[in-house]
């Protein structure tokens, strides 16, 4: 009984502490040692540094995988590093010299059928750093930090295909290509195989050799023929071959589509009341190439010497659907593409500035779909089934702009559904990130746009993207050594969490279009609930004034 009661008027004590520190805070009156403190309460109770999930998803492990094969998990709340691992397959040894690791990727998220199970990773390497090395596998718990188990492959690994597949376990499937072209299934189980084989004439893919020219499509044949049967192992074939001249374009740049991203509407009405429906497919590749002689760095050739080509190809018939030149550009290219447009990143010559374009894609196969009373009465095409091989019918709107900054990275911003406005995050070459409305990038911009036009949302035209210097996600903070941006959504549809690497790390939380779906976290709960108060107690003691004056007149 004394020991509660001591307790209760320890926690009563640093409850009135914490009220009266944060009370001279706000009235400024805090010494510099009192805004330490309060600054260590805020930590200690704050909700983003908890080891347990939250409803907003906003509380999250970030897996990061150094080249020197260590492994970190770190806390989204705090950065601190929850647990580290020095990887046992990456540890150099006398069957791996020299080994190297290639990436992490998810291996079991446990949802319904395995919560018993904690999530886990998969890191793949290779015992050199040439793609014809042998490949090692090692599977990580993520809440302990614990190498389960690791795996010293007899193939190769030259490529890691992620399957949009998984087994009851909820364990990701995945193909590996090794270095003469043969794909092999993980996990081994009976019944990974038999979940994989029954998508086996869907799966396709396609490889790059930017030092021959070559982008190739393939897809699955047979079983593997050897001296040793393995049920896991099956044999490829070419499907398709685009061969560029080297003697006038050479690759730098590839970009595909991101597998799991999520799109809210089809279709787009314009301002004139018109529908136009995006091309939306997974399979697109965005493809750059340049001039030999403008392969090099940034003046390395005359205006007349460069031209930049890019493509947007079918990733499963190989088929080209557009193709734009930027006569007197070069690279380097950055490029992101989100649902049926691609922008990118490069140097005009003829200018002496960067610039960005976007590319949208539309269909128009459904163009016979605007008609209201067709979608009402069925009439429509919308549920027919669609096939790749089929030639598509659509077209494309371009635009450019000049842009300030050298780049490193670009990305886009995603959340749960689809639904919140998109924003660009440019990593610049001041080791900074950028926040661009992408309505800004809206090919359909003009000098002049109608009072419609702008109701839509549409922009006037600019000659250059404007940046303003609040836009800037990292403040005055530098990502140094920025390498890339990755992002993820939140549970909550307007946020997007944003992860940059390099020498440095940077996390953030971001809401392109506000937090429409949430509150602050600074938000006064106690004055709410005393406005509350105040609007019932007005209403009773107006209620009550009502009655009197009521009876009085009665009595009048």
């Amino acid at each position: 009984m004394f020991l509660i009661i001591e307790w209760n008027t320890e926690i009563l004590y640093y409850c009135c502490k914490g009220h009266m520190l944060k009370l001279k805070g706000t009235l400024m009156l805090a010494s510099p040692e009192d805004v330490a403190a309060i600054q260590s309460m805020r930590l200690k109770s704050s909700e983003k540094s908890k080891m347990t999930r939250d409803h907003n998803g906003f509380r999250k492990l970030i897996i990061v995988l150094t080249k020197a094969g260590k492994l970190f998990a770190l806390h989204s709340g705090s950065g601190r590093v929850v647990w580290s691992l020095l990887v046992n397959s990456l540890r150099k040894s006398e069957a791996c010299e020299n080994p190297t690791g290639l990436g992490v990727y998810q291996w079991q998220v446990p949802h319904h059928h395995a919560m018993d199970e904690n999530p886990s990773v998969l890191i793949v390497g290779r015992c050199r750093p040439s793609s014809d090395a042998p490949g090692v596998l090692s599977f990580v718990d993520t809440y302990t930090g614990k190498e389960l188990r690791s795996l010293d492959l007899v193939h190769s690994v030259a490529h890691i295909i992620p399957l949009p597949l998984t087994d009851s376990i909820e364990r990701r499937l995945y193909l590996l290509i090794d270095f003469s072209r043969q794909a092999h299934v993980y996990p081994r189980t009976p019944e990974a195989l038999d979940i994989f084989q029954r998508e086996f004439s869907n799966i396709y893919w396609y490889s790059v050799d930017p030092d021959n020219g070559i982008i190739q499509g393939h897809a699955l044949k047979c079983n593997c023929r050897g001296e040793i049967a393995d049920e896991y192992c099956f044999d490829t074939r070419h499907t398709w071959s685009i061969m560029f001249p080297l003697e006038s374009e050479r690759i730098i740049k590839t970009m595909p589509k991101k597998l799991n991203e999520v799109v809210h509407t089809q279709a787009k009405v314009t301002a004139e009341q018109d529908v136009m429906y995006k091309y939306i497919s997974k399979n697109l590749l965005f493809v750059a190439t340049v001039a030999p002689k403008a392969s090099g760095y940034i003046g390395s050739a005359t205006p007349e010497e460069s031209w930049l080509v890019v493509y947007l190809l079918d990733t499963v018939t190989g088929r080209i659907l557009h193709r734009m030149s930027h006569h007197g550009s070069q690279g380097p290219v950055h490029a992101v593409m989100s649902e049926n447009w691609v922008v990118y990143h490069y140097f005009n010559l003829r200018a002496h500035r960067y610039e960005m374009s976007v590319i949208e894609i539309y269909d128009q196969s459904r163009a016979d779909n605007k008609d209201v009373w067709k979608l009402v009465l069925g009439k429509h095409n919308l549920s027919s089934p669609i096939s790749l091989y089929s030639r598509p019918d659509v077209i494309t709107k371009f635009q450019s702009y000049f842009f300030a900054h050298s780049v490193k990275a670009i990305a886009v911003t995603t959340t749960a559904k689809g639904i919140t406005s998109k924003q660009l995050l440019i990593g610049t070459i001041g080791d900074q990130i950028l926040a661009l409305d992408k309505r800004l990038l809206d090919p359909r911009r003009s000098l002049n746009p109608t009072q419609a036009e702008r109701e839509e949302g549409i922009l006037p035209l600019t000659d250059s993207l404007p940046i303003n210097p609040q836009s800037y996600v990292t403040h005055a903070l530098r990502v140094e050594g920025l390498q890339g941006i990755v992002t993820v959504p939140a549970k909550l549809e307007s946020t997007t969490l944003v992860f940059a690497y390099g020498v440095d790390l940077f996390f953030t939380q971001l809401a392109p279009s506000r937090t429409y779906d949430s509150l602050t976290e600074d938000f006064s709960y106690a004055l709410l609930l005393i406005t509350i108060i105040a609007l019932v107690a007005a209403i009773f003691v107006t209620w009550v004034l009502s009655e009197r004056k009521e009876l009085m007149d009665k009595w009048r």
